[in-house]
């Protein structure tokens, strides 16, 4: 079962959820989005595979939609801005150009390690409410809602006839909310909702909540 919406639609007190994959507070001012690995197709062509080279500007146009759109105080980037060293240079050139809008913060995920020397990145950060991370680390224990990135969540949406439709999901379990791949290249890890969870299927054209069998 489904439950349309359009984009975008609130997931909890002045949280709203963007099916462009972000999500933003409106008191606290803040634009969330995970897992860009950016230059992705960098990575691939230095191992020999001819990747197009659009996934670079798809990712860097979609921000700066949103970030004209909402006009944040901070852009918080949670963890794996690049996929490895290949695009260690353009991603310096795109946080030089989303700091035009805001303040750009950026915390460390698995795949940023060359990242580094080059920009500022902080383990975690913490508002009133919520704690950021990128979530492949076991941290201790919360008030506060941790919002993490790392798992790169999808589902599945699928009729009678066999058809099947994969998107982006973002997922609440309790005081974890995971935050769907920004990246244009992730294919995603299927989550299905049970009766603690809910999972909310995300694309530019409007947001779908999966129901719990």
């Amino acid at each position: 079962m489904y439950a349309a919406s359009s984009s975008p639609v609130a997931v909890g007190k002045d949280v709203l959820l963007d099916g462009r994959l972000a999500l933003f507070h409106k008191r606290e001012d803040w634009l969330a989005v995970a897992d860009l690995h950016f230059g992705y197709e960098l990575s691939q062509r230095a191992a020999g595979n001819l990747f197009p080279f659009w996934g670079m500007q798809t990712i860097e146009k979609r921000l700066e939609e949103l970030l004209r759109d909402y006009r944040p105080a901070h852009l918080i980037v949670v963890g794996d801005l690049v996929h490895d060293r290949a695009a260690v240079h353009e991603a310096r050139r795109l946080i030089k150009q989303l700091s035009r809008y805001c303040n750009v913060l950026l915390i460390a995920g698995n795949h940023d390690h060359e990242l580094s020397p080059v920009v500022g990145l902080v383990d975690s950060w913490k508002t009133k409410r919520f704690h950021f991370h990128h979530g492949h680390r076991a941290l201790d224990r919360s008030d506060r809602v941790q919002i993490i990135g790392h798992y790169h969540p999808a589902g599945t949406m699928a009729d009678g006839a066999g058809l099947r439709l994969k998107l982006p999901a973002f997922v609440q379990e309790g005081n974890r909310w995971m935050l769907p791949a920004f990246s244009p290249w992730s294919s995603g890890t299927d989550f299905t909702p049970d009766q603690r969870s809910r999972v909310w299927l995300c694309s530019p054209q409007g947001i779908f909540r999966l129901e719990a069998n």
